[in-house]
């Protein structure tokens, strides 16, 4: 079990030492191939440019094809509980200490798993 995970970590390492390099020397062919045109400043600076705006562009589409969360709807008396707890906190106290006397009175006969 041990060797076989050690296994595929290495063979992961090397994979991504494999990607690692190879966008390296894209990048470098891209630039030398553009210095050429434009200068040796010139060709790294758009062979950079180049490398960095394709994963900027792939995040951006990822976050705007990322489905949007819908509002939570709340019921009437979520919203009455709520404006009474922002009127009068001690009544949010006092009715969470009755939630806790019911709670208690309703489960004392059940048998706990």
């Amino acid at each position: 079990m041990f060797a076989r995970l050690s296994a595929k970590a290495m063979l992961l390492a090397a994979l991504a030492a494999m990607v690692f390099f190879g966008i390296g020397l894209v990048g470098l062919a891209t630039a030398t191939w553009l210095a050429t045109q434009f200068g040796v400043a010139g060709g790294y600076l758009m062979a950079g440019g180049l490398l960095i705006l394709i994963p900027i562009l792939w995040i951006l589409l990822m976050a705007a094809s990322r489905p949007r969360k819908k509002p939570e709807e709340k019921d009437f008396t979520t919203i009455l509980f709520t404006a009474m707890a922002r009127e009068a906190p001690w009544v949010a106290v006092l009715g969470a200490g009755l939630v806790g006397v019911a709670n208690l009175f309703l489960s004392r006969n059940k048998n706990k798993k």
